[in-house]
């Protein structure tokens, strides 16, 4: 616990941001007898953003992003002053109910105590506008006091990320003792500076003097600097501008000196001016929901990544839910690491339910953190991709008791159509290309020489990869790591013997041995938080680049889970939705498409494809992003981008197109069951299932296929400024690597979602490393499905739904269901593309 006295001691002597200082009018009005409450604030009209701002501004409240408490004690040496209050402000989407209650001693010759409690509601649509009311009641063992009543009145606009600009009008309608008391107007304006540390304020202060007249009386200039590790100073100068005897001519002066953690802050202020208004000081705390730029407490604390755990789609027991973005929070997550002070990482690898590209973009990831601190991956499983991941990291350690598997690369193909044939039910299928494979588990005894062909090439380019990056990490010979690769199978202690591990450590011996690594003793910390950062601390409208999910098998309709609840289904409808409302939005300045998807429907497809040629027609850039897979209808959509970058693992392309029906002829007929068909047009009866397809039909078909087909080519021709020729060679349903894509301008460079997001800003204006928002734009939910992810949620489906999503024929079935008849899907697909070998 002794780490922990000396930031505590620093904390209690100082204070923490955005809590301070007395305001100077409170001073003058409290001395010249005007029951006000107490002077916590030396923010102006157009500074304030706290809940003890409501005294001020009661606009200030609005730009509180979530719940926030305060509470201040104050104690002045005009008249013995004694004074204690808390402020608290609770968010409800645009609107900000507040309450503040103060307690007040005057002292000898100040009046009776007090009691003021004001009520607020700031209504604020969006971070450039506040308005706020705020009504105002006393109780008091003074009848004319305890009869008080008031009407407060604000407004704030900040339309630019340097300006604010608020207005106040204070005590409307009070009256004591039968006389009105002045109406106190406040005009102010104020700029911030210097990434947001720099807060200069001045303001304009008037009164009606109780008589409906408007008298400049005050002007008031503020500061307020931020520095590192959440210290910050705050100070305001109250100047009279008129000559006026007394109180009303004091100059008086505050100064604060704060500091602050993510959620916790204390505070201490000095006031002080002519002997009518007093010298003072003001103690106080906050707490927020809000994470506050602030002083660390997590100098000791060694986060914990769990992949297993990061990467669980939350769902619910009631409905299907339109699936988050996990695999997003995780990235954000391990950004949050590579900046804070932790000194080291330890991520777990369990399992790793990603393919081949994103486990590459997390490697890049995991390198960045490394650049910066220790990270330490502690292997208990995940196989060759949890390895290849693990190689990231500075150090590999595992348990004694966990095996080791880096056996290289498989993949597997059953073909079905004998088996298929023995019950009586056969498929027709149209494709078009040379290796355009999908059906042909279906359709074929065996593999075809283009399918054996595409895989093989994957499978090398994939291997290859592998083998170089883990021989460059381990400082071993690459010809060493292959003969590693063909043993495939490791105890512990044999793998720190091959170099494959560093250690070999115990769970509870984790901490201990990290503290070696760091320098010190640590301890480990699973909790993450995931709270938002504090709004306020940037004015203005606010850039954004909006990243907008094309993830899993497309379909038409809402974005949503498979039948199974295992995968993400993308519906063109939400996926249009969100291109057309980010096109449309003027705070959104770049579209990052991010594409992690095999295709599906074709027509659902081209209908995203519309709308990202259509966000670039009305001047928005559109990068592409691609994922584990970005194949056949994911790459038609992505294609319309204006640039596309792919991982080296990117299962890209598959330019092509089918139809596949099924033929249950058979088995009924084995069955005993007769089908009698009554039908008025000669094709009525094409799409049905208990029959196979006539000459005529499949001419039919035929043509459909081939005009979309064309169509795709149109699209990729005037997407990549390639010709029809050179777009047909690499098309034809053929799958290729990132790498490969590249060479054949599929795709214009290599890169994460990260430099898709920084070459996006470029695209847009900006440089890369200019402060925009990255809107991670989500699925809208019904109120339904709202209720449903509220109520009842769990971290795994039930067992028979794993069971059934474990048969790939299954969820293929299960997904045909869904789109139409004419599929953009790529080689694989019914093993589950991408292939995860």
């Amino acid at each position: 616990m002794t780490r922990f006295v000396k930031p505590l001691a620093l904390l209690a002597a100082l204070g923490l941001p955005a809590l301070a200082a007395a305001q100077a009018m409170t001073l003058v009005e409290r001395a010249r007898g005007t029951p006000v409450g107490l002077a916590v604030t030396p923010e102006g009209a157009a500074s304030a953003e706290e809940p003890s701002g409501l005294a001020v501004n009661p606009a200030a409240p609005g730009f509180v992003g979530g719940f926030a408490l305060q509470y201040f004690h104050e104690q002045g040496s005009a008249r013995g002053y004694l004074g204690d209050g808390f402020y608290t402000t609770l968010p409800l989407g645009p609107f900000a109910p507040s309450l503040s209650m103060e307690w007040v001693r005057p002292g000898d010759g100040g009046g009776s105590r007090y009691r003021k409690t004001g009520l607020g509601l700031a209504f604020s649509p969006t971070p450039l506008f506040s308005f706020g009311l705020a009504w105002n009641h006393f109780s008091s063992p003074d009848p004319a006091r305890d009869a008080l009543r008031s009407l407060d009145v604000g407004l704030t606009v900040r339309p630019a990320r340097w300006l604010s600009l608020g207005a106040s009008a204070l005590d409307l309608q009070a009256r004591e003792s039968g006389r009105p008391l002045p109406v106190r107007y406040d005009l102010g304006a104020a700029t911030r500076l210097w990434n947001d540390t720099l807060t200069l304020s001045g303001d304009l202060l008037a009164s009606d003097l109780g008589r409906d007249a408007f008298h400049v009386t005050h002007g008031a200039l503020g500061v307020r600097a931020d520095f590192p590790r959440g210290y910050g100073l705050q100070a305001q100068v109250l100047l009279p501008l008129r000559d006026a005897p007394g109180v009303e001519g004091a100059v008086v002066a505050q100064l604060a000196v704060t500091a602050s953690t993510a959620h916790l802050g204390l505070s201490s202020s000095v006031s002080g001016a002519t002997e009518e208004a007093g010298r003072g000081w003001t103690v106080g705390a906050r707490v927020s929901a809000e994470r506050y730029r602030g002083l660390s407490t997590v100098q000791h604390s060694v986060p914990v990544v769990s992949l297993s755990q990061a990467l669980a789609q939350p769902r619910s027991l009631i409905l299907p839910l339109a699936r988050r973005d996990p695999y997003g929070q995780l990235l954000a997550r391990l950004d949050a690491v590579r900046d804070d002070e932790t000194p080291g990482l330890l991520v777990r690898i369990d399992d790793v339910p990603l393919g081949a590209a994103r486990v590459e973009e997390l490697r890049h990831k995991l390198e960045q953190v490394r650049a910066r601190k220790p990270v330490v991956a502690y292997v208990t499983g995940g196989g060759n991709r949890g390895y290849w991941l693990a190689t990231a990291a500075s150090a590999i350690w595992a348990p004694p008791s966990a095996p080791l598997q880096v056996n290289g690369l498989a993949s597997n193909h059953p073909f079905l159509r004998d088996a298929l044939a023995r019950l009586g039910v056969a498929f027709d299928v149209v494709a078009m290309g040379r290796y355009k494979n999908a059906p042909d588990a279906l359709t074929r005894s065996d593999m075809s020489d283009a399918q054996r062909e595409v895989t093989g090439s994957l499978l090398d380019d994939l291997h290859r990869r592998q083998l170089e990056a883990v021989a460059a990490a381990r400082g071993l010979p690459e010809a060493r790591v292959k003969e590693l690769v063909d043993v495939g199978f490791f105890t512990s202690e044999r793998a720190v013997q091959e170099k494959l591990l560093d250690e070999v450590v115990w769970p509870d011996e984790l901490e201990a041995r990290l503290g070696k690594v760091v320098g010190g003793e640590v301890r480990l910390s699973e909790r993450e938080d995931r709270s938002p950062p504090r709004q306020a601390q940037r004015w203005g409208p606010r850039p954004a680049v909006a990243v907008i999910r094309l993830e899993g098998t497309i379909v038409s309709g809402r974005s949503r889970s498979d039948p199974f609840g295992v995968e993400s289904v993308a519906g063109a409808e939400t996926v249009t939705r969100q291109l057309r409302a980010a096109a449309e939005d003027g705070s959104v300045k770049a579209i990052v498409l991010r594409v992690d998807s095999p295709g599906g429907d074709a027509l659902a497809s081209d209908l995203i494809w519309r709308e990202v040629v259509a966000a670039r027609r009305k001047g928005k850039p559109v990068v592409a992003s691609m994922g584990d897979s970005a194949a056949s209808g994911g790459y038609l959509a992505a294609v319309g981008a204006g640039e596309i970058l792919a991982e080296p693992s990117t299962y890209t392309g598959s330019i092509g197109v089918f139809v596949l029906k099924p033929d249950l002829s058979g088995l009924l007929g084995k069955l005993g069951v007769k089908d009698v068909v009554l039908k008025r047009g000669e094709n009525a009866d094409i799409e049905s299932p208990l029959k196979t397809w006539t000459p005529g039909e499949r001419r039919l078909v035929e043509e459909q296929i081939s005009a979309f087909y064309e169509t795709f080519l149109a699209r990729v021709v005037e997407g990549r400024k390639l010709s029809r020729d050179e777009v047909h060679a690499v098309a034809q349903g053929r799958v290729w690597s990132g790498a490969q894509a590249l060479s054949h301008k599929l795709v214009d460079r290599l890169g994460t979602l990260d430099d898709a997001i920084a070459l996006a800003k470029q695209r847009a204006g900006y440089r890369a490393d200019e402060d925009l928002e990255v809107r991670r734009v989500e699925p809208e939910l019904g109120l339904a499905e709202r209720l449903s992810s509220a109520v009842v949620r769990a971290e795994e489906p039930p067992a028979l739904l794993r069971l059934a999503a474990s048969v790939p024929e299954l969820r293929a079935a299960a997904l045909l269901s869904e789109m139409g008849p004419m599929l953009a899907l790529p080689l694989d697909w019914l093993d589950g593309v991408p292939p995860r070998p």
